[in-house]
């Protein structure tokens, strides 16, 4: 499943392209996000509008994001125009609820390497790695 965002003023202006910030977390602009799927219960594979994918994990109540055909993404504060731990996730349809159940833990590229792990993992009916 694989959805447009619902970016609605949800999003702060940034120009520049995601990059690496001070001690090595990745910035996943906001106003950048272009797609999204659910990888498990709690995480999600998050495109930007360059084609780079990143591995969004979530904590709190995630249990309709399999069923969601919407999302977005609250910020905790308003300083930065990256997605941060703690965002709140907006989820719509499917029996999602619109309040803010679940939130960011933890933003990673989501490497090919990551990609062919849960390739091989789901053809083995295994579990999927926790990253």
């Amino acid at each position: 499943m694989k959805t447009k965002l619902i970016l609605a003023a949800l999003f702060l202006a940034a120009t520049a392209a995601p990059a690496f910030a001070a001690g090595n977390s990745v910035c996943l602009y906001r106003n950048q996000i272009d797609g999204w799927g659910a990888r498990d219960a709690h995480s999600m594979i998050v495109n930007d509008r360059f084609g780079r994918k990143y591995l969004v994990t979530l904590s709190g109540i995630c249990s309709d994001l399999n069923y969601s055909f919407g999302a977005g993404f609250k910020p905790l504060g308003a300083g930065s125009p990256c997605l941060e731990r703690g965002d709140h996730v907006i989820m719509r349809g499917g029996g999602a609820m619109d309040h803010g159940t679940c939130w960011v833990n933890k933003i990673l590229p989501f490497t090919p390497e990551m990609q062919k792990a849960d390739k091989e993992a789901r053809a083995n009916k295994q579990p999927l790695t926790a990253y």
